[in-house]
């Protein structure tokens, strides 16, 4: 286990991730387990195999088990129109939403939007959040027939959440506690809003902002519990790759959890997309079924290898990308392969895309300092004078309704469009992608400090300051209506 010890501890320096922890698991249970780092920067805390880290969308493997344990004790029917269980469920289309089954929510072909999710909606009465989804789907279209096409959306899954309250009569935490983990061995495994079950070996979330790594915190809806609400250990994770091998019954027990040909369902794919396999939240390969999870401060993978009986997970507490790489490099050692070096450089602290907002304002703030240092320098020097004039037909176009117009489509993108994509109510609601956020608004900001400059540099003249003249510089309205005027 050197090697892989080494590959951890190398990249969390590289990449300066506080913390991490990995499990390696067969049949029989855990291998290897063990923790790196530490909780949050500047702690004394250190990371072991029973910390608990948020897992974002791997989540959704923890809920599609549930469905299909309501199915195996004929509570619900995969092929069913999800309007049997929620009949309040419609799109733009309905006739088209009506077609959605249960086995389209789990496979990621409803054909919902990606942009959709719940992240905003703060109440946890299924009640509410049902009238809140239902008034949020009312204005979609479906971006394919149902079934037809994958389009991953956390929808899908907020959905199952409701449907397993609806059918079971249970709140969804208090299911999954009671059904899931608890028979699974998983006690060290909660809801990311159950405070009570969190202690202070939970690790605090980071996100780099501007290439310096920070703190973040963030609490997700109860809406979002079903997509991406589990808080776990490695150790648990350990539990549940043991589970998943050896053919779906409780750790100890013997009592099944799920039928086994329900198991085998569920990692069976459904549709490919490229040469990935699709279903029940998985992504399946020739020989691995996987899956990822992040959030703004988190970041996890999870690989399982049927074909070697054995599985393995990384946690992060922090939100990036070489979580992922550095769980593939330890996917090559185990197979007997060198590791993929993976260099600072691939992986920028900041993006390109906002290196380029930084420098596209950047342009801008020095064309409205060259627009302005001419006046600027001949008023603190007492040599020009300004006045108004009026403004031509081809002004007026172009300085003012091409200006405006031209401003007004800035800020729609940014204010509107991007958040539309996104599925964020606002663009400060979109914690994911923090120097987005900061340097579009900056952009903006200096965009429209630009829309002024050329409409107020269109209407004013200025010109040398007469000395003959013993008055202070004027500022006037310079007249061309006639000798009336």
């Amino acid at each position: 286990m050197r090697l892989i010890d080494q590959e951890i501890i190398q990249n969390m320096q590289r990449f300066d991730i506080p913390g991490m922890a990995f499990v390696l698991a067969d049949e029989g249970g855990a291998i290897y387990t063990k923790g790196y780092g530490v909780l949050e920067w500047g702690s004394l805390g250190e990371v072991d195999s029973t910390t608990r880290f948020q897992i974002g969308s791997i989540s959704k493997v923890f809920t599609s088990l549930a469905m299909m344990q309501l199915q195996d004790q004929g509570l619900i029917r995969l092929d069913a129109p999800v309007t049997t269980y929620l009949p309040w469920f419609a799109t733009k289309d309905s006739t088209l939403s009506d077609r959605i089954t249960v086995h389209d929510l789990l496979n990621h072909t409803s054909g919902l939007p990606g942009r959709l999710n719940t992240h905003v909606i703060k109440s946890t009465s299924s009640e509410r959040i049902a009238a809140q989804i239902k008034h949020k789907l009312q204005n979609v279209q479906l971006v394919a027939d149902p079934g037809t096409a994958y389009e991953y959306t956390n929808m899908n899954y907020d959905l199952l959440q409701l449907i397993i309250e609806e059918v079971s009569g249970l709140n969804y935490p208090d299911y999954m506690h009671h059904r899931i983990f608890q028979p699974l061995g998983m006690h060290q495994t909660f809801f990311t809003q159950d405070t009570a079950g969190l202690d202070q070996n939970s690790a605090t979330g980071h996100r780099y902002i501007w290439g310096h790594v920070r703190p973040f915190h963030e609490k997700l809806a109860y809406a979002t519990l079903g997509s991406a609400g589990v808080s776990t250990s490695a150790e648990d994770l350990g539990t549940y790759i043991s589970f998943l091998l050896s053919g779906a019954s409780a750790g100890g027990s013997g009592d099944p959890i799920i039928q086994a040909s329900s198991l085998r369902r569920m990692h069976t794919p459904s549709i490919f997309d490229s040469s990935i396999g699709y279903g029940y939240g998985w992504e399946i390969t020739a020989h691995t079924i996987e899956k990822k999870g992040g959030l703004p401060g988190f970041s996890a993978n999870l690989i399982v290898v049927p074909d070697k009986s054995y599985g393995f997970a990384l946690l992060a507490n922090s939100k990036q990308n070489i979580t992922d790489e550095t769980n593939f490099n330890i996917y090559r050692i185990l197979k007997g392969e060198p590791p993929r070096h993976l260099a600072k450089g691939d992986f920028p602290a900041v993006s390109s895309i906002n290196r380029s907002l930084l420098a596209i304002s950047a342009s801008l703030i020095l064309i409205i300092v060259l627009i302005w240092l001419p006046a600027s320098i001949g008023w603190i020097r007492k040599r020009t004078s300004c006045s108004l004039i009026r403004p031509t037909i081809a002004v007026i176009l172009f300085c003012f309704v091409l200006n405006g117009l031209l401003l007004v489509s800035v800020f729609y993108y940014i204010y509107v469009h991007i958040p539309y994509l996104s599925g964020a109510s606002s663009l400060h609601q979109l914690t994911t992608a923090p120097d987005t956020v900061q340097g579009l608004t900056l952009l903006s900001i200096v965009w429209l400090g630009l829309s002024i400059s050329i409409a107020c540099k269109s209407i004013l003249r200025v010109k040398a300051y007469d000395k003959s003249r013993q008055s202070r510089p004027s500022f006037h309205l310079d007249n061309k209506l006639g000798p009336d005027g």
